[in-house]
């Protein structure tokens, strides 16, 4: 018998569980859309295409597996019991797990975290000794001691030479078929469900979202598809939107971003609900499509058991370019670039930088293998960070949003599939985002020729297919540069940059100024001029709760003390 006491607390009705009399494996509780043989083996997840989570108890040990779109997540805790004993307590949801605490505390440490990233890193949360599932990950809690192990298997690495991609045309029929793949498999989804859903996209004016309205126009089911984008009228964005819909003949809306329609949505208990359920103990709620689909679906262009598919992708999480081209590369400068660059919200990474929790989190995903410091070892080093703690714990948190307003939603462009190919190409393929534009461009060219020759009305659509992508100015690149030459000979260059970048935050076309609920215009401009970045204000007004005054996530919630924080430093275990 084991000495710990399992407690489940899982919420979904989606959880299937398998247990048999005299079974050496114990209880499986799983929760997937496409059945897998063993989901707790390794071996097996590597390979596995869709979404999928799982919980096995056994006598002597309890597994916890995640799969690489972290699709959702699972929180576990071991506490002390009054009568001596101890119990592991594992949830799929926020508020269950908080519920389960004899004493929830707050852990400053993750909480500034957050404020500075958006998400906490690793396997903590803002809950002292709660714990976080990560991608494409294996946890092993022992029922005797309760220690901890946790097993990588899908860490987003590049290949070595010897698998390696180097021919543009090889590397695009490999992204064709692997996106045909799971695209297929989105498109057979949706046909199994009840009820006639659609898919649902949001449609922006970049790369992605073009992408999935080609090959759904290439293989005939815009009929199953409907379109939508936000943000304040007639902007550049939702013309391009628009532009890009009407060249295929997909049917399209938009919902106006009213800045004061939007403060006063924010302001009810909808939105307050949202945010609890959509933190996840970890991570800023992403809110940007909150308001839209909410506004279609109280017209009914949006229905319950929809479909959404956005464009999150495993293509374009690379940074500091720079970095590939330097002789020899540090360890050290490898880790300043990832705290750099992920822990900017506030402006002032110094602080991250100087941060003993949060560089030994990074010094121990450096230690996951080898480092070699070329630029391939380089490349991986910096794009599996990012999937594994932005990509995940931040973008693809936004399911909580679709999830908490009764839909459904898929993520083919991260899947195993896709995932494998890109992860072939070269490092001059995969470096940039300037071979996927090309890649894009041709599909693109393909569809709009099948949409012009699918009738005679079809033309009148559009005039070109070669159709603009969203830029945050009209500005040619020609004369940028003669700007940028002649502003930097003068040393105002950078006063010149944080202007602009402060005038275009406060002018957002998509009105996400109006979620800046704690600090007046004025006063936000100058901070911006700082440095500080729109979601710095969020992360700050979530945390205080100030973004919505019916949340009240953190404001009766104990700090832990540092005594707390060393008693439950332990109960995590090690990362292998």
């Amino acid at each position: 018998m084991s000495v710990i006491e399992v407690e489940l607390r899982l919420t979904s009705p989606q959880w299937q569980q398998t247990a048999s009399s005299g079974d050496s494996t114990g209880s499986l509780w799983v929760r997937c859309d496409t059945p897998c043989p063993d989901p707790t083996d390794p071996e097996i997840l590597v390979s596995h295409p869709g979404r999928l989570t799982a919980v096995r108890i056994k006598d002597d040990e309890v597994v916890l597996a995640q799969d690489r779109l972290r699709s959702w997540p699972l929180f576990w805790t071991l506490e002390d019991g009054a009568d001596g004993g101890r119990r592991l307590v594992i949830s799929d949801d926020a508020t269950a797990m908080r519920d389960a605490l004899s004493n929830p505390r707050l852990d400053p440490r993750a909480r500034r975290e957050l404020l500075d990233a958006g998400f906490v890193s690793g396997t903590d949360t803002l809950l002292v000794g709660v714990h976080q599932t990560e991608q494409g990950a294996i946890v092993r809690i022992c029922g005797t001691t309760g220690r901890a192990r946790t097993a990588s298997y899908a860490l987003a690495r590049f290949s070595e030479e010897s698998d390696m991609v180097v021919d543009p045309e090889e590397f695009s029929d490999l992204l064709l078929a692997a996106l045909d793949a799971g695209m297929g498999r989105v498109l057979d989804d949706l046909a199994a469900r009840p009820g006639s859903p659609r898919l649902v996209l949001p449609l922006s004016g970049g790369l992605d979202s073009r992408l999935l309205v080609a090959w759904l126009t290439l293989h005939g089911a815009l009929d199953r598809a409907v379109a939508f984008t936000y943000g304040r009228p007639g902007t550049r964005e939702v013309e391009v939107s628009r532009k890009v819909a009407d060249a295929v003949g997909l049917e399209w809306h938009a919902v106006d971003y009213v800045p004061s329609d939007l403060r006063e949505a924010w302001q009810t208990q909808d939105a307050a609900d949202f945010l609890e359920y959509g933190y996840a103990l970890g991570a800023l709620p992403h809110v940007q499509d909150w308001y839209a689909l909410r506004s279609l679906m109280a017209s009914g262009v949006v229905r319950p058991g929809d479909v959404v598919l956005p464009g999150h992708t495993i293509v374009g999480n690379m940074h500091d370019e720079h970095l590939l081209e330097e002789p020899r590369v540090t360890r050290g400068q490898v880790a300043r670039a990832i705290l750099v660059h992920h822990q900017e919200l506030q402006g002032d990474q110094r602080r991250a930088y100087a941060d003993p929790y949060r560089a030994a989190k990074v010094r121990d995903f450096l230690d996951l293998w080898p480092f070699t410091g070329s630029p391939r070892d380089v490349q991986s080093i910096l794009e599996s960070y990012n999937v594994r703690e932005r990509q995940t714990k931040y973008i693809n948190n936004s399911m909580r949003a679709y999830e908490h307003l009764g839909l459904e939603w898929a993520l083919p462009m991260l899947d195993v599939e896709f995932w494998s190919a890109w992860h072939r190409g070269a490092v001059e393929l995969t470096a940039t985002r300037d071979f996927y534009a090309v890649f894009i461009a041709r599909l693109w060219a393909r569809a709009t020729a099948l949409a012009d020759g699918a009738g005679a009305g079809a033309v009148e659509r559009t005039e070109d297919a070669n159709l603009p992508y969203f830029a945050a100015t009209e500005v040619s690149e020609e004369t940028r540069s003669r700007l940028k030459t002649a502003l930097s000979r003068l040393h105002l260059l950078g006063l010149a940059e944080r202007t602009f970048s402060a005038w275009a935050t406060l002018h957002s076309t998509m009105s996400f100024e109006a979620f800046i609920t704690d600090t007046s215009l004025p006063s936000a401009a100058v901070q911006l001029m700082g440095g500080r970045k729109l979601l710095g204000f969020w992360t700050r007004a979530f945390l205080n709760d100030t973004w919505c005054r019916r949340c009240r996530l953190f404001t009766d919630l104990p700090v832990a003390t540092p005594a707390e924080l060393e008693a439950a430093s332990g109960d995590s275990g090690t990362t292998v």
